[in-house]
């Protein structure tokens, strides 16, 4: 056993009360406790934890077989209690702004990632309306944190009308989930800041990539193509990207969409535009080095009015989007109010093919009057 390769025990596996799922070994190859003994103490997990290792192919067989049960539980759970897209998405929320806020300081980063991932993936897949517009609607405390999540989810549901088989869409939205995980808390102190950047803020952000490649490694992430998009996701074709400055085909395509999705998820959190506007600005601008490919599979996922956008009708109603439609520019959505009125007790649901409720234009969430509460049950199912 002293040659097999090792590597740390997860924090899950050492749990007091609970048998030990693989045999534990000190780093030198000593066994020191066998798979099925109890942990019965705080202190003996702690020691466990700090010194113990698993054989790697043991321990990476019991995480996967742990994610795929946990995989099951999710399935029925689903099945028995209504699942709500935008409930799901807040909690999801929440876990990765301590995730990516925290880093290395998380007992096993790498799994709780894994964790996320699987049930962005499932309910992207699931309820890709609902999670497009929880995307849009639900705000952060820790904005530069819940940028990934909101590329991933556009990613993980755009990226199955690309044709990406299952292990290119995982690794692709994890490297989406992580791109910035090493300047979140700089990224989050930038918004407040009106004077220029340092030159440590600068080289900070030149070298995130690398360094964000880092942390995942060390966090037990060894998935090479979602390290590859992280290193590569600020590198473009004409050679003006970092940190490598890589030109034409050295870009994986893969990289400039995560490009563009990044790009368009920053211009949206922004502010600066409505998410039709931002869709628009990406289409028509030739300079931006986007794969015109890319972008227009994007809007013919997305819509012009991509779920969670808010529009106002022919009949002078103020909506909310709540499912793309038959054509990129009639989705499905929900009157909320007439536009010189208070909200409605209930949304009403409006036929965007009909003349009189056809869309007159895109409007902003100041516009509605509503808070996202009033929104949820549009997208509750059963």
């Amino acid at each position: 056993m002293a040659d097999s390769a090792k590597t740390r025990l997860p924090s899950s596996f050492v749990r007091i009360g609970q048998p030990l799922p693989v045999d534990v070994y000190h780093e030198s190859g000593i066994l020191l406790l066998k798979k099925g003994h109890y942990v019965l103490t705080p202190e003996q997990r702690e020691r466990l934890l700090a010194a113990g290792h698993g054989d790697s192919e043991a321990v990476a067989a019991r995480l996967e077989r742990e994610q795929q049960e946990r995989a099951a539980r999710r399935q029925q759970d689903s099945l028995a209690q209504p699942c709500n897209p935008l409930v799901e998405f807040e909690f999801l929320l929440h876990r990765v702004e301590g995730l990516l806020s925290h880093g290395l300081a998380v007992r096993g980063l790498g799994s709780a990632l894994r964790e996320v991932l699987a049930s962005l993936l499932e309910l992207s897949q699931r309820l890709p309306d609902g999670m497009l517009a929880a995307s849009l609607l639900l705000d952060s405390r820790l904005p530069a944190a819940a940028h990934g999540l909101r590329v991933a989810t556009t990613l993980a549901v755009l990226g199955r009308r690309l044709g990406l088989d299952a292990a290119t869409l995982h690794s692709a939205c994890g490297a989406a989930l992580t791109m910035n995980i090493a300047i979140v808390v700089l990224l989050g102190k930038l918004r407040q800041q009106d004077e220029p950047l340092s030159e440590a803020q600068s080289a900070a952000l030149l070298a995130h990539p690398v360094i964000g490649s880092a942390i995942l490694r060390e966090a037990g992430i060894d998935d090479e193509l979602w390290h590859s998009l992280v290193q590569c996701h600020h590198e473009k074709p004409d050679g003006s990207g970092y940190p490598q400055a890589l030109r034409g085909d050295e870009v994986p395509p893969l990289a400039r969409l995560l490009a563009l999705l990044d790009q368009l998820g920053e211009q949206v959190e922004s502010g600066r535009l409505l998410p039709s506007q931002a869709l628009a600005t990406l289409f028509r601008d030739p300079a931006g080095g986007h794969d015109p490919a890319q972008l227009a599979a994007l809007v013919k996922e997305l819509g012009v009015y991509p779920p969670g956008s808010f529009v106002e009708l022919a009949s002078g109603e103020i909506a909310v989007v709540t499912y793309r439609g038959d054509s990129a520019n009639t989705p499905r959505v929900a009157a909320l109010r007439r536009r010189d009125g208070p909200p409605y007790a209930e949304p009403l649901l409006r036929d965007t093919r009909q003349l009189p409720f056809r869309i007159n234009k895109a409007v902003g969430r100041g516009s509605t009057g509503v808070k996202p509460a009033y929104l949820v049950r549009l997208w509750q199912r059963r």
